[in-house]
């Protein structure tokens, strides 16, 4: 069943097995995975069913490190978590994301893919994906008709990768029925976690303190917690819950909000196809994104081009994904700039329930841009929207890069606190001198690569400046918060063990990419939700255990 934890009287204790803090991508596979189980579940979700400006302005912090985008807009606190501000991306790790790489500082982590292999036909189910198949050949065959083609890059430096693209990304929109129906979980809406209570020498979680924006505080009690609020709040919780351990749970090695970590995406140097009718419909973002232009049925899938594993290892590269980005006319121009500025705001107060900035401001500004610019504005429309197919375009070679794990890179607290009290949280977003490098090197590897089997040509007169160019002042991101709350054995290194439990605590485990040792260069998200199965089950376990021991106390007393 779903509540609405305003109504719920201050100073009212909830009990249960689990308590799954997050409703979105993580703790929903636990709860789904568990409904209809012996075991009583309280499930907390600071937001409601669609997105509220208030609660969303919980996320409000600042960006110390490199630009990155508004904390407030990276991510959505209501149920379905992120997933509700998803393209829907998906495909699993690759082997050797998951290595131990001599090149890679602080990568690898305590177990393969195999380990999570059993995991991932679920996961595809839970994320609304309309096939589980990234095989090339497949694809090839059931585009042909359609007249579309994978580049033929094989037996070369790269390889082709196919990504899924989910029917539904927003999970809770299907998850929110089996929430219903489930009747041994009570999910509570409108509930933020404001600490994790623990026993005097910080190993056993025995509560948490809960808070609306209503005003009412109440608790939770439960036998085992795991914590599925994202990649930054994750960390914040955690360093939040201090009462016992003054650095925060499981931060006596002063790891928690270290590694934070997002993907780098970098446009760096303009290309034309030299068959556009034939690669530009898989290759092109611009197309995957609106699933609208060129009149075309939608396709279930996306292509990029990456560096195979043999170069990789070879040259000492970093994982990738590289693909296009059309440019389409007057996009620079300053009607298109004042309309998009118009668009991105009505988006973000859909998408989040408020947007930072003045709408009667903003139209003030727009209208008279768009006014003086109306001729060359619907040309811009007209190819913007029509896109008409035997325009010859010019194309953004964008790249995603795997990032170095860097410890330098965090989540912190800082002193200005949030509507409940609590210190929000800040990130300093960090990259090496190891990410340019990599993603140079992959850039020229791409282009070349391209260019000798003849599918682009470059238009750029100095590709290699240009991509050194776009580093230094073009670095944009995923919106993939990753690495805070790091999986290692040994908990020096890591804030979790292999099975996600919080290194020195008894009923503690994090789910999501916060765990992620090193993090591969495609969509976390279903290597997310497959991890999340996996615990879902040790959870499972561990409660079954729990139990086992109290009836043989029970019996030997």
């Amino acid at each position: 069943m779903i509540l609405d934890a305003r109504s719920v009287s201050s100073g009212t204790n909830l009990d249960a097995d689990l308590c799954i803090v997050g409703a979105g991508a993580a703790g929903l596979a636990i709860a789904r995975a568990l409904a209809g189980s012996r075991w009583k579940i309280v499930l907390l979700e600071s937001g409601g069913l669609d997105p509220d400006g208030h609660t969303q302005s919980l996320y409000a912090g600042e960006n110390l490190g490199l630009p990155y985008e508004r904390l407030s807009t990276a991510r959505s606190r209501y149920f379905g978590g992120s997933t509700n501000c998803w393209g829907g991306f998906c495909r699993p790790f690759e082997p050797i994301d998951m290595e131990a790489r001599p090149w890679v500082p602080n990568s690898g982590w305590p177990f393969g893919p195999e380990t999570l292999a059993p995991y991932y036909a679920r996961a595809h189910s839970h994320l609304n994906l309309p096939s589980n198949i990234y095989d090339n050949g497949h694809w090839e065959q059931t585009l042909a008709p359609d007249g579309i083609e994978l580049m033929p890059v094989e037996g070369g430096a790269l390889e082709n990768r196919i990504a899924q693209i989910s029917d539904q990304p927003r999970v809770g929109v299907t998850s929110v029925d089996e929430i219903v129906q489930a009747t041994n979980i009570a999910c509570y809406l409108n509930a933020n976690v404001t600490e994790f209570e623990t026993n005097d020498t910080a190993t056993v979680v025995e509560r948490v303190r809960c808070a609306a924006l209503s005003g009412a505080r109440f608790t939770v009690t439960a036998r085992q917690f795991v914590l599925c609020c994202g990649g930054i709040e994750n960390a914040r919780l955690l360093l939040l819950s201090n009462r016992v351990q003054s650095a925060g749970l499981g931060n006596g090695h002063d790891l928690v909000g270290r590694y934070f970590t997002d993907h780098p995406r970098i446009k760096a140097g303009s290309v034309r196809l030299t068959d556009q009718a034939r690669h530009r419909r898989l290759y092109d973002m611009t197309l995957t994104l609106s699933r609208r232009r060129l009149n075309a049925k939608h396709l279930p899938v996306s292509a990029s081009l990456s560096p195979t594993v043999e170069t990789q290892r070879r040259l000492g590269l970093m994982n990738s994904r590289s693909y296009l980005v059309a440019q389409y006319h007057g996009e620079a121009t300053a009607g298109v700039r004042a309309l998009h500025d118009l668009r991105m705001l009505m988006s973000d107060r859909r998408k989040f329930g408020h947007a930072e900035g003045d709408l009667r401001a903003l139209l003030r500004e727009a209208v008279p841009q768009i006014a003086l610019n109306l001729p060359n504005l619907a040309y811009a429309l007209f190819d913007n929207v029509v896109n008409p197919a035997w325009v010859a375009r010019s194309f953004l070679l964008e790249t995603i890069v795997e990032p170095v794990p860097n410890p330098d890179s965090r989540v912190t607290l800082a002193a200005e606190r949030d509507a409940l009290g609590l210190n929000r949280a800040d990130t300093v977003w960090r990259l090496t001198e190891q990410d340019r490098d990599n993603f140079l090197r992959t850039n020229e590897l791409v282009r070349t690569e391209l260019t000798r089997n003849g599918l682009i040509t470059v238009t750029e007169p100095d590709p290699q400046e240009a991509a050194e160019r776009a580093w230094a002042e073009r670095i944009s991101w995923c919106w993939h918060h990753m690495g805070t709350t790091r999986m290692h054995d040994d908990p020096k290194q890591g804030v979790v063990d292999a099975r996600c439990k919080v290194h020195g605590m008894h009923n503690l485990y994090i789910g999501g990419s916060s765990v992620f040792p090193s993090m591969g260069c495609d969509h976390p998200t279903i290597n997310l939700v497959a991890l999340a199965f996996r615990l879902a089950e040790e959870v499972s376990a561990q409660l079954q255990h729990d139990r086992a021991v109290t009836l043989e106390d029970q019996q030997a007393a």
